[in-house]
């Protein structure tokens, strides 16, 4: 479960970067290097925050209701923050350390 939260955290500041910083000096600056290199990096965290969600579902260590919160919130600025609330509450209530 803490891989996961570390996921969600990846994830989400990777998508902060894209939006905030590389897509503003792309499209504001003419520096599309920015998105070439945050582009790629928010991609693979995205992929392995999928890894993980996957595995937690296999594992039963979150439901399928939790599956789809987790996937949704991926897709929203700051809902990687906010999944990683949830699932350090979810840990805190199922006696996880």
């Amino acid at each position: 479960m803490t891989s996961l939260r570390r996921a969600a955290i990846a994830e989400a500041v990777t998508l902060l970067v894209l939006f905030c910083v590389a897509m503003p000096l792309k499209h504001f600056f003419g520096v599309p290097l920015a998105v070439s290199i945050a582009g790629p990096i928010h991609g693979l965290a995205f992929m392995v925050f999928l890894w993980f969600v996957i595995r937690s579902w296999a594992e039963e260590l979150i439901s399928a209701n939790g599956v789809s919160r987790l996937i949704v919130g991926a897709f929203i600025p700051m809902g990687g923050f906010v999944n990683e609330r949830w699932l350090r509450r979810q840990q805190t209530e199922a006696g996880f350390p």
